[in-house]
């Protein structure tokens, strides 16, 4: 948002009326020759801001003083509006309420593309390739071939005869598993203490 000078100018169009000799000092002035990060830039411009809200010495101060209640609050209320606009997650409400949306379960299938949603670990996040997931022909192609093999490999599930294998069995010793195990040990707790209440110690 602060790393290009079209970027920025778009921002500091928005700022207050009020501050306007603020936004004219960052981009006729400082940031064209500064070689600041975004952060940089944004932590200079926020101290701007706080400096004439505040009241600071010479004329900057009697401008603040002088702004009227809805200024004070648009100049207040600007860093915080920025930080939702940019920042805050886009809702969707077809992705909520329809089913053929609902792409946050592992193992549907995109209606258009045909691409499965495979889980991915954390880790493995930077070098994932969306485009390089299998898709439901691909997989109807994958047990064809498998089904032609003379030597197949023994196999239990039919997951385990295509490329979903890559992704499935990490999803199932990092997630599945442990969290059967945690759920058969909440069960076993419960009937230990349901047995602990009646009595029954067999």
């Amino acid at each position: 948002l602060l790393a290009k000078d079209d970027l920025w100018t778009e921002l500091l169009e928005t700022l207050p009326p009020a501050v306007s000799h603020v936004r004219d000092n960052l981009l006729n002035k400082n940031w064209p020759k500064s070689k600041s990060t975004p952060a940089e830039k944004w932590f200079e411009l926020k101290s701007h801001l706080q400096f004439f809200e505040k009241g600071g010495k010479g004329g900057r101060g009697k401008a603040a003083k002088t702004m009227s209640t809805s200024d004070r609050q648009a100049l207040e209320a600007w860093p915080y509006a920025v930080v939702f606009q940019y920042t805050y997650p886009r809702l969707d409400i077809n992705v909520s309420k329809m089913r053929n949306h609902l792409l946050k379960s592992p193992f549907c299938v995109h209606p258009k593309t045909g691409r499965v949603c495979v889980p991915i670990r954390v880790q493995d996040v930077d070098e994932f390739d969306p485009f390089a997931v299998p898709t439901l022909p691909q997989l109807m192609n994958e047990l064809d071939e498998f089904e032609k093999q003379e030597e197949k490999p023994k196999v239990t599930h039919e997951w385990q005869k295509t490329s979903l294998k890559e992704s499935f069995e990490p999803f199932q010793k990092e997630f599945l598993d442990p969290l059967l195990k945690e759920i058969r040990k909440e069960q076993r707790d419960a009937n230990d203490q349901q047995a602990a209440v009646v009595g029954d110690f067999e």
